[in-house]
């Protein structure tokens, strides 16, 4: 098994048991018919990526249960047999937060988006490893689960933060020298899918500069 070091640049976490507050929006997305379209996710992309200092580059996105909120709209408006929402409808793929950073920033540069369950946030950062290994850029591995439903107390039976985003932007670094395994940090209530990415966030803010991630 192949191992990479890569360095933090930069990191930030938002999370909420609910919704998440002032997201800067009217900042990040000056445009009011653009605003109205994003997504909770894409607003919790904009806002991490802006923290990190990102505006143009590689991205890596991930998310387990993606745009849940768009498709369950679309789900009630079919039981309801009333109209589908063409936003709903345009809103309703894993890809939508990155697609809306990049039209906002005018990013051209690739995208890649990762979905697998539980380990999404790990897939994710192997994956920002490759892309970094192989471009030698620096790339934002960004991860967000937004699933503030109706009805969501029913089944949610396994986060307490029905809002939360982690992102870092790392890049390869020279050798492993100092570089850390990444340890079980992660806040407790914080959907698995974003634990990994959650636990690399907080051991950049212990003062962890340099990380190893096994591919």
């Amino acid at each position: 098994m192949k191992s990479v070091a890569l360095n933090i640049i930069s990191s930030a976490k938002i999370y909420a048991p609910t919704k998440i507050e002032d997201l800067e929006e009217k900042r990040l997305a000056p445009n009011m018919m653009m605003r109205r379209r994003l997504t909770r996710n894409s607003r919790v992309m904009l806002y991490l990526a802006d923290k990190c200092n990102f505006k143009n580059g590689k991205i890596v996105y991930g998310s387990c249960f993606s745009e849940i909120e768009e498709t369950s709209k679309i789900a009630n408006a079919i039981l309801e047999e009333s109209m589908l929402s063409p936003t709903s409808f345009q809103n309703s793929v894993y890809n939508t937060a990155p697609s809306y950073f990049s039209l906002i920033n005018k990013d051209t540069d690739e995208i890649i988006t990762i979905s697998s369950g539980m380990k999404t946030s790990l897939d994710a950062l192997k994956t920002a490893a490759l892309q970094s290994l192989v471009s030698g850029e620096q790339v934002l591995c960004i991860c967000s689960e937004c699933f503030n439903i109706s009805n969501i107390e029913e089944i949610n039976k396994c986060a307490n933060f029905l809002e939360a985003g982690v992102a870092v932007v790392v890049e390869v670094a020279k050798d492993e020298n100092d570089a850390k395994e990444i340890e079980s940090l992660h806040v407790r209530g914080i959907i698995d899918s974003l634990k990994d990415l959650m636990s690399v966030v907080k051991m950049h803010e212990s003062g962890v500069k340099k990380i190893k991630v096994e591919l």
